[in-house]
């Protein structure tokens, strides 16, 4: 019996954090699908934290372990019992609140969060300021499956990523259209590397009171 709780400990928890992982995560939100009626609303956040390498390479690995077990436990003290975090992979957390009752209230109850997180966290004798940037999709309004909501929430949270770190952010249509036109280009230029379809160019940058070259370009 031991083992098997063992196994299934592994297979559905974070060994870090110990938060519920990815595959737990995942089935909670696909039962709650199942199990919704027309008037249920949910909400899934995902969470990134800003500069978190920097702050592993700064300090030690050992501090960025002792910074997520300290995020996890600030993020789980603003939940109710029926929320969910999650983490699911390095700096990143995602979060369930059900219910809620509207784009509002929910907004202001994930920037209550973020909030929190920017308060200094103290570990090994050290002061550290961290922030997260997060993006919020509602079911059913931005998707129906786990997959979809996941998507839209990682969509707006990049798009803080690409304004000021440490907001929130609630998914729009336009942010899945500029992720379509993101990863297109992307591909894009893949493939043109991968062909050799780029010709670098230096073009010398010259002193025009000495004429000495000051540089390349």
């Amino acid at each position: 019996h031991a083992i098997q709780r063992d196994l299934i400990a592994r297979a559905f928890i974070d060994a870090l954090t110990g938060l519920p992982n990815r595959t737990m995560f995942e089935q909670s939100i696909e039962d709650l699908i199942a199990a919704a009626g027309p008037d249920d609303r949910f909400a899934v956040a995902f969470i990134d934290l800003d500069n978190f390498k920097h702050i592993n390479d700064y300090y030690s690995h050992a501090a960025g372990d002792a910074l997520l077990r300290k995020v996890s436990d600030r993020i789980r003290g603003a939940l109710r019992p029926s929320d969910m975090l999650a983490r699911i992979g390095g700096d990143e957390f995602v979060l369930l609140l059900h219910p809620v009752a509207d784009r509002a209230a929910t907004l202001a109850a994930v920037q209550d969060i973020s909030e929190r997180l920017k308060q200094p966290f103290f570990i090994d004798n050290h002061e550290i300021f961290a922030s997260a940037s997060m993006g919020l999709s509602l079911f059913p309004d931005h998707g129906t499956t786990y997959e979809v909501l996941r998507r839209q929430a990682d969509n707006a949270m990049y798009r803080v990523k690409g304004g000021v770190k440490g907001g929130v952010s609630v998914f729009e249509e336009t942010m899945s259209h500029a992720a379509t036109a993101r990863m297109a280009v992307e591909q894009r230029l893949r493939l043109a590397i991968r062909d050799r379809c780029f010709c670098c160019a230096f073009q010398p940058k010259v002193d025009m009171r000495t004429h000495a070259v000051t540089g390349v370009e």
